[in-house]
């Protein structure tokens, strides 16, 4: 594991643990009443991992980033968003995909103790919009000589769920540090029997109808009501 993850999972599992005990001694209050919803702040993310992606797979450019809207610490809407592309070189074949992807759905904060951090589970709707390309693709034949051709460059789009199990801790003021793990199950689109996809934006195989994933972001909160 490069050094930027583990830093990141040690930050995240020292938060963790101050999570547990917090809300131990919570276990017996009473039961709290109904808050309304009320917008606490805007968190703007940057996912950090994406910028690692190239040590392990040198062929992958990409970034993402997030808005997560914070209403009375217990619900979160997000929105999500990034870019993708693929530049691949193999010997019988280079391959090229470029493409954005867009999510949106809500995070359930289980916290109590400690509610302006975050520990939690939500979904997304992902839609991805891609296009993608080869050439150079070697024919080899026993009979005939071997030659070249190529696919000319498509358009795709397709869709998604996801759902994501997280945690959030303030590491600075208005500074968090996020991590997130998710299940994507792919809904509709994306599929071309002729040319597989070797991975779609924010998606990952294209050849998977189910695909799990990790985040660690960055955060910045703007806050709003910070003292009510």
């Amino acid at each position: 594991m490069d050094l930027l993850k583990y830093i990141f999972s040690l930050s995240l599992v020292l938060i963790s643990v101050s999570f547990c005990f917090g809300q131990e001694e919570n276990l017996y209050a009473p039961k709290e009443e109904k808050v309304p919803l009320v917008l606490k702040g805007i968190k703007l993310g940057v996912n950090v991992g994406r910028f690692t992606d190239f040590q392990f797979k040198p062929e992958r450019f990409s970034y993402e980033a997030s808005l997560d809207f914070n209403l009375s610490n217990k619900y979160y809407g997000i929105i999500e968003a990034g870019y993708s592309e693929i530049d691949l070189k193999k010997e019988n074949y280079n391959y090229s995909s470029e493409g954005n992807f867009y999510k949106i759905g809500m995070d359930y904060n289980m916290l109590k103790k400690q509610p302006s951090d975050y520990l939690g589970m939500g979904f997304r709707i992902g839609r991805a919009d891609f296009t993608q390309s080869a050439n150079n693709i070697l024919i080899e034949d026993d009979h005939w000589p071997s030659f070249t051709t190529a696919i000319d460059s498509k358009s795709y789009n397709m869709y998604w769920l996801e759902v994501s199990f997280g945690l959030k801790g303030e590491l600075f003021k208005n500074v968090y540090l996020g991590w997130a793990a998710m299940v994507k199950i792919r809904m509709t689109g994306g599929k071309d029997a002729a040319f597989q996809a070797y991975d779609i934006p924010g998606f990952g195989k294209g050849e998977s109808s189910i695909n799990l994933g990790a985040n660690y972001y960055i955060y910045y909160q703007i806050p709003f009501n910070r003292n009510k």
